[in-house]
């Protein structure tokens, strides 16, 4: 099973970590894999710590056609940034379902360590 690599700001991975964001919100979601097979590992890139910190299992991906208030609480982002996030892509979003987390914390594991020179932009598959 392919694995994912994922960019994510420290403010956000620490929502993660706590349990209280359980909806990652990206512009684009892996094609081959929706949905992803559940537990899906997705390693996370923190971009502050230039590290990678810990692992996210994902359910699924889906995407998301209306913003309802559910979305906007569970992936702790306002519904005017959510749209402003959406508009600045191709009009498309997806939510990444996120169903475990382990964290590890700063120095645990480096883009190096799969082999690739710089962490993606968004997100890739590794292994």
């Amino acid at each position: 099973m392919k694995e994912i690599l994922m960019s994510i700001h420290h403010k956000w991975a620490e929502l993660i970590y706590s349990g209280e964001k359980t909806l990652e919100l990206r512009k684009t979601a892996p094609k081959a894999a929706m949905p992803l097979i559940p537990g899906v590992k997705v390693y996370l890139y923190d971009t502050d710590l230039k590290s990678i910190t810990g692992v996210i299992y994902v359910n699924f991906c889906h995407e998301i056609t209306e913003i309802t208030p559910k979305i906007v609480e569970n992936s702790c982002v306002s519904l005017d940034k959510i749209e402003k996030y959406k508009a600045k892509g191709r009009g498309k979003l997806y939510g990444w379902e996120i169903c475990g987390v382990d964290e590890y914390g700063p120095d645990w594991l480096h883009p190096e360590d799969f082999h690739i020179k710089r962490a993606p932009q968004s997100w890739q598959f590794v292994r």
